[in-house]
C-alpha cells in the first residue's frame, strides 16, 4: 500500500464489521479521516473505538432515503469535501422484509440506496481532486445470465431460497452496471469524479448472517480472511492508473482468492442499453438524477 496515501476523507458504509471495518482500520492507520457510516448505533460506536482517533461514526441506513438525506446533511455540516466514498454495505439471503419506504430490503440496501447516496454526495466529491466512488460488488454478479426485471423493486414477497439468492445476484449486478454507467455520465457532464467497481472474492464477513449454514461455509479453505478480502477495495482506492469505469477482481481463475487486477465484468454489464434502462428505471423510482 502507498504510504503517502493520507489526509483523505473517506466514507465507508457497512464499516462496523467485516471488510468495511478492516478497510477503515487500514485507511485510518495511514492518517486518513474515516467516516464509519453504519446502521447499528451500538456497533458503529464500537467500531469507532476500534478504529481510533482518525474515525467518526455517523449513523446511516442505506435502505432508507430519509436516513441517507440525514447522513448527507450531517456530513455536509462537518466536512467541506469528500475524497472517497466506498459503497460497501450489503445484505444476503435476508428474511422477507419491506423498508419504511415500502421497498424490498435487499434491493433497497444493495442497490437503490447507493444510487441515491452516491448522487447526493457528488457535490462534496467535486470539491476534492482525484475523488472516487468505489462500488463493492460480488463475484455473484457473474451468475446472472439474463436480467429478470421483476427483481427491480420487486412487488412480490421474496421468500424462497431461490428468490433470495437471485435477488442478491441481481442487485450486485445492478450495482456493477450503475458503477459503469455512472462513470460514462460523469465524463459527459465533465464531472471530475471516478466511479470504480470491485469485488473481494470469497471473504469472511457477516454478509451471510441470515443463512443458517454460514458458519460452516466460512470455515471452508476456499474462504479468504477479511484482511485478504480488502485487497481489491484498497487497490481501487489508491491505484493512480485507474481512470474510472473499471471492475477490479482477483488474478485467479475462479477469483475466490488472489491479488487485485482489472477483470472483465458480467457481459450484461457491458451492454449500454441495459445500463441505460436500469438508470432510467432508478431515476423514475427515486426522482434524482446526475
Amino acid at each position: 500500500m502507498k504510504t503517502n496515501f493520507k489526509n483523505k476523507i473517506i466514507i465507508i458504509t457497512g464499516s462496523s464489521s467485516g471488510l468495511g471495518l478492516e478497510s477503515a482500520k487500514k485507511f485510518a492507520s495511514l492518517g486518513n479521516t474515516v467516516i464509519l457510516a453504519c446502521r447499528n448505533i451500538e456497533y458503529g460506536k464500537k467500531a469507532e473505538r476500534i478504529v481510533g482517533e482518525n474515525s467518526l461514526f455517523i449513523p446511516l441506513d442505506v435502505s432508507s432515503r430519509e436516513s441517507i438525506d440525514r447522513f448527507a446533511r450531517k456530513f455536509g455540516h462537518k466536512f467541506s469535501k469528500l475524497d472517497i466514498l466506498i459503497n460497501n454495505a450489503g445484505v444476503m439471503l435476508h428474511p422477507p422484509k419491506k423498508t419504511e419506504d415500502g421497498t424490498e430490503i435487499t434491493f433497497a440496501t444493495n442497490y437503490l440506496g447507493y444510487f441515491f447516496l452516491s448522487l447526493k454526495l457528488i457535490p462534496k466529491l467535486i470539491c476534492s481532486p482525484n475523488s472516487r466512488i468505489i462500488n463493492v460488488s460480488s463475484i455473484a454478479s457473474y451468475r446472472t445470465e439474463k436480467i429478470n426485471w421483476d427483481y427491480f423493486d420487486p412487488i412480490k414477497k421474496i421468500s424462497s431460497l431461490k428468490e433470495k439468492r437471485e435477488i442478491y445476484e441481481h442487485t450486485n449486478l445492478f450495482r456493477l452496471m450503475f458503477s459503469i454507467e455512472l462513470q460514462e455520465r460523469l465524463i459527459k457532464k465533465n464531472i471530475p469524479v471516478k466511479s470504480i467497481a470491485c469485488h473481494p472474492g470469497v471473504a469472511k464477513s457477516k454478509l451471510g448472517r441470515h443463512f443458517f449454514l454460514a458458519k460452516l461455509i466460512y470455515a471452508l479453505p476456499v474462504m479468504s480472511s477479511t484482511r485478504e478480502g480488502v485487497k481489491s477495495i484498497i487497490y481501487s482506492c489508491i491505484n493512480s492508473n485507474l481512470s474510472g469505469g473499471e471492475f477490479v477482481g482477483l488474478n485467479t481463475k475462479n477469483q475466490h482468492k488472489g491479488d487485485p487486477i482489472i477483470v472483465a465484468p458480467n457481459p450484461l454489464a457491458e451492454i449500454k442499453t441495459l445500463r441505460q434502462k436500469l438508470w432510467k428505471m432508478t431515476v423514475e423510482k427515486y426522482g434524482i438524477d446526475l
